[in-house]
């Protein structure tokens, strides 16, 4: 998946890379983070106490840091669009609302 978008308020970071994980993967994905000593970093203006949605998309996320500092991204594709205004919130915010019909 290419993503393009403007940033505002982060730095642009050329070395991005996102690896596509399972619904249950991203779940565990924090909390496996941790256990692996690598800290979940904020993005697009939430805290990673959790995976967040893009919504448009819609995907949910956790991003992080290598130890050469290259941005890493574990990204699930969610299987439903919702009609929502905002466009990045938390997943238990998302799952939260009803699909689109």
């Amino acid at each position: 998946m290419l993503g393009i978008w403007e940033v505002s308020e982060e730095a642009f970071h050329t070395s991005h890379f996102a690896f596509k994980v399972n619904y249950e993967e991203i779940i565990h994905a924090r909390e496996w983070l941790l256990n692996k000593g690598i800290n979940p970093r904020a993005a697009f203006g939430l805290e990673p106490s959790e995976p967040m949605v893009h919504t448009w998309t819609p995907t949910a996320n956790l991003y992080f840091y290598d130890p050469d500092g290259n941005s890493l991204e574990f990204l699930c594709l969610l299987p439903e669009k919702k009609k929502v205004k905002q466009d990045v919130m938390y997943l238990s915010e998302w799952e939260s609302l009803v699909s689109e019909e």
